[in-house]
């Protein structure tokens, strides 16, 4: 081989082996668990809630900061951890309470089932009853709930109470073609009219009325002071009600009646076109995607997605649109939902109706523990076994591992694989018989998941037995069917 051969040979070599090395690191990289969980992944799990089960129904749920709010018939409440599922507080009410709850800035309001129906004022903050209105009549519609303000709707009657002391209201007369939406934000109720903009502070709710530069067609979004809207000539605007200014207003496909979501630094819409879009800070069209279906409730704000509900809703499907990755994922839910749902922690939970009972179910990402054990055949006694483990979804996971016999509750091994150890386990199998394998994971956010398999050791003796009266059984079957002509 020549100087100029052996060169280029030995580079070719260096050159292999960097890239078997780099493979090796990646391969590495890969098997590493996640740093956190993602929102949406291909794996995804719809569960009931047996722990939150009741002998009486639920009748609404909601949420307050992080937390979910369960509503029962009877009148209890109870504040849930989305990520554990555990209770963290409980209230009961003298009452009780009607299905559908409103809430917002901290509270809750709820109907009682008494004739005539009356509202019960919950704080979710001090987890108490605060307040006891009358109801007008069934007709009245709430329209929204602030700290110390409730709007509600009758008609072209508009109703505003300050119940922080002794109630006070203040009827106005808005036509049901000029009404749009309500919210009550920063201790005044924001109100929405075709051609307007009125703030209404309490007690003594004097409107505040500013021009719109665009006809309102639906429901509005407020953030840092500017509102975002749709207009009926097809247009999404963004407009500040401080200096009355319009900053943009950028066309649509089609109308715009549902308000528009923060997403990240973007602005997403559904108009009527069956499109979801988002929007730039300045206006620009950053992505848009088809949702394949048309669309069944309001669409939920998560840290990374927007999830929309389609149609049919005792089958719907979710459609996740990532605005990050501009990518889409789809779940299909197989129990009908009654009534919107919620996201939470991370998680969506949702009402549905079953064998005449309501039961809370919850949709999220599958977090759990594969176990494999080798060999798999043949696993006789006086052979070495191996317990090998893998995350789904766990950020730096410990495990904790318990085997004992089937007919045994004494573990005759127990040991704990720390977050930097190689989940793997090895455990010489001295006797025969069926045993139970208990392994429970400690995620690095505090989720703890558990799981278990069964498996049997035999003893090779019989095993060698078993095989060998297979055998004979085999080649007695072939004599007789073959026949033979001599004795």
């Amino acid at each position: 081989m020549t100087a100029k051969r052996l060169i280029a040979y030995n580079y070719m070599t260096m050159k292999s082996f960097s890239f078997c090395i780099l493979l090796s690191v990646l391969a590495g990289a890969c098997a590493r668990p996640p740093a956190t969980v993602p929102e949406v992944t291909p794996q995804l799990e719809e569960r009931h809630l047996k722990a939150l089960e009741d002998d009486a129904d639920t009748v609404a749920i909601t949420r307050h900061h992080r937390h979910l709010i369960l509503v029962r018939s009877s009148g209890a409440i109870l504040k849930i951890d989305p990520i554990g599922l555990d209770r963290l507080m409980a209230a009961q009410l003298t009452e009780k309470v009607r299905k559908g709850v409103i809430s917002g800035d901290g509270r809750m309001l709820l109907s009682t089932q008494a004739s005539p129906p009356g509202w019960i004022v919950f704080d979710l903050d001090t987890f108490r009853e605060i307040a006891r209105l009358t109801r007008p009549s069934e007709a009245e519609e709430v329209v929204a709930i602030g700290r110390d303000i409730l709007v509600t709707r009758n008609g072209s009657r508009l109703t505003l109470t300050f119940y922080a002391s002794d109630p006070q209201t203040r009827e106005i007369d808005i036509s049901e073609n000029d009404f749009r939406a309500c919210q009550v934000h920063d201790g005044r109720a924001l109100i929405l009219l075709r051609q307007a903009f009125m703030r209404l502070s309490p007690p003594d709710f004097r409107p505040e009325r500013i021009p719109l530069p665009h006809a309102a067609a639906g429901d509005f979004l407020l953030h840092q002071g500017n509102l975002y809207y749709g207009s009926e000539n097809r247009r999404l605007v963004k407009w500040s009600f401080l200096t009355g200014k319009t900053a943009w207003a950028v066309p649509l496909p089609r109308t715009l009646s549902l308000a528009p979501l923060k997403a990240g630094e973007l602005i997403a819409v559904l108009p009527r076109d069956q499109h979801i879009h988002f929007f730039t800070p300045a206006g620009g069209h950053a992505w848009w995607s088809p949702l394949n279906g048309t669309r069944l409730f309001p669409p939920l704000l998560l840290e990374q997605n927007i999830a929309v509900f389609l149609y049919p809703p005792r089958n719907p499907e979710i459609r996740f649109f990532n605005w990050k990755k501009q990518t889409s994922e789809s779940f299909k839910i197989t129990k009908p939902l009654r009534d919107p749902p919620l996201a939470v922690g991370g998680r969506i939970f949702f009402l549905t109706e079953s064998e005449g009972k309501n039961r809370v179910l919850t949709v999220a990402n599958i977090r759990k523990i594969d176990i494999q054990i080798e060999p798999k055949f043949p696993r006789v006694s006086g052979k070495s076994l191996e317990f090998r483990l893998n995350a789904v979804n766990l950020i730096q996971p410990e495990f904790t591992l318990s085997l004992r016999r089937s007919d045994s509750k004494t573990p005759i091994l127990e040991t704990r694989v720390s977050r930097k150890q190689t989940p793997s386990v090895a455990w010489f199998a001295r006797d025969p018989g069926n045993y139970l394998l208990e392994v429970e994971a400690s995620s690095r956010d505090g989720l703890k998941v558990k799981a278990s398999s069964r498996f049997r050791i035999a003893d090779p003796t019989e095993l060698t037995r078993a095989h060998v009266s297979a055998v004979q059984a085999d080649c007695d079957a072939d004599h007789v069917v073959a026949g033979d002509a001599k004795p």
